[in-house]
């Protein structure tokens, strides 16, 4: 069963070059402490996953998808820096990946720093898909275009009749609170007043098949 934990906790660092092993049964409970978000990108689309440990030469994952071994990935992380390689082991829900070529892990683990008066937020994935959205007692139609656990960008036609705070409402998720950070002529992007269980807005996505084309990942 999926653990339940946020992203802000610690990834298992790994100094020498071999894919991370899958868990032994009776380490699980120490091993699951140690999680990471990034955005998952494979043939069948994009999706959110949790990396729990990483070397030089690949890493371990929580994923919602059914990946088989040999499939290729790409991996972003929320540094931007993107690391391509294949499937080399499966369990339920866990995958182990071989990357392409050896990655310097500082750099790919460190989060970039944020722009003033722009806090770091949380990878997001994008999609497409019809929502709507509650601006005081005005509704709108609106469609999603991205998600994260703590926000989104929602396309509709007149985001300048938004008030500060509103409603989305999206089939599959709960009605998400929150308020608007910016807007401009066609989209208004959205921070959520409680952030999202990463398990829940994971499986969405992965349900949805929302991502990049195929041809993209190799």
């Amino acid at each position: 069963m999926f653990d339940r934990c946020n992203d802000k906790a610690l990834t298992v660092v790994s100094m020498c070059d071999d894919v991370p092993p899958a868990p032994e049964r009776r380490s699980d409970a120490r091993n699951l402490s140690i999680l990471k978000a990034a955005i998952l990108r494979t043939a069948l689309g994009e999706e959110l996953c949790l990396v729990r440990n990483i070397s030089r030469g690949g890493l371990m994952a929580h994923i919602f998808s059914e990946l088989e071994v040999g499939d290729p990935v790409k991996i972003e992380f929320r540094s931007s820096k993107i690391v391509r390689g294949r499937v080399v082991w499966r369990r339920p829900e866990l995958m182990g990946v071989r990357f392409s070529q050896f990655i310097d892990i500082g750099e790919i683990l460190t989060d970039p720093k944020p722009q003033p008066s722009h806090a770091a937020r949380a990878p997001r994935v994008t999609v497409n898909v019809p929502a709507r959205l509650r601006s005081g007692g005005r509704y709108q139609a609106a469609a999603l275009g991205n998600i994260s656990q703590g926000g989104a960008r929602i396309y509709l036609s007149e985001p300048d009749r938004l008030g500060d705070d509103v409603v989305l409402s999206v089939a599959g998720l709960p009605v998400l609170t929150g308020s608007v950070r910016w807007r401009d002529d066609t989209a208004a992007g959205i921070a959520f007043s409680e952030l999202l269980a990463f398990e829940d807005v994971g499986r969405w996505v992965s349900s949805h098949n929302i991502g990049v084309p195929p041809q993209l990942v190799e």
